[in-house]
């Protein structure tokens, strides 16, 4: 697949129900993602992730989060991360501790990379601490994150891709919530990639369905 037919499907993933008059929590909405990855030395590096969520297609602001950390590298598999996550999001049925709130997280991470033939696998488990500031006060949540993650080339620069993550809560309700995405990868250059997908989030009592949109570079700040 070429770039401007990557983008072709773009353009027409973005105009699926562009037009559905329902509620917030029932449209088919935007999930943008700008990710990066800066290795500052043989062991170390600093991820730094971008999120703009939208109910409907660009359209009606959900949330905004970003996240960053340092991570230390034990081998080319495995990997260790502490950093910390700021969220402002705007009030919404599906998570009622989020209503108009603020969130600053504070998260630990393993990363654990492996391959089967052509394919690569990731697993992502991730604690987080999370203090959601309220008009009445603020709330200390723990949860802790499992990210399933599988891609498979289909070409010299593109591939497909695909996660499930589940969140469990350390207070009831156990469950938080599984987001399961299924979606197409293209490399630009070997440090820079673009992804675009289809996104399921579960919650207890509802749906969530988007586009998500991905934008994944590296770079490099080791001295030649």
């Amino acid at each position: 697949m070429s770039l401007k037919r990557f983008f072709i499907l773009l353009l027409v993933m973005t105009s699926l129900h562009s037009t559905a008059q329902r509620e917030k929590e029932d449209c088919f909405g935007t999930w943008a993602v700008i990710a990066g990855n800066h290795q500052i030395s043989d062991r170390w590096s600093i991820p730094t992730v971008g999120v703009l969520r939208h109910y409907e297609i660009f359209s009606h602001y959900e949330f905004a989060f970003a996240r960053t950390g340092l991570t230390y590298h034990f081998n080319p598999k495995l990997s260790g991360t502490v950093g910390y996550a700021f969220l402002d999001s705007e009030p919404f049925i599906v998570s009622p501790e989020a209503k108009g709130a603020q969130q600053h997280w504070l998260y630990e991470q393993l990363s654990l990379k492996s391959k089967l033939g052509k394919l690569d696998l990731s697993h992502r488990y991730r604690l987080e601490s999370r203090w959601i500031l309220k008009t009445e006060g603020t709330v200390l949540r723990h949860r802790m994150r499992y990210r399933l993650r599988l891609q498979y080339p289909l070409g010299k620069k593109l591939y497909a891709n695909l996660f499930n993550e589940i969140f469990v809560s350390f207070q009831d309700p156990l469950f938080n919530q599984n987001r399961l995405h299924i979606g197409l990868g293209y490399r630009v250059r070997p440090n820079l990639k673009l992804e675009l997908g289809y996104l399921k989030n579960h919650f207890t009592d509802i749906h969530c369905d988007r586009i998500r949109i991905g934008l994944v570079f590296k770079t490099d700040w080791r001295k030649k």
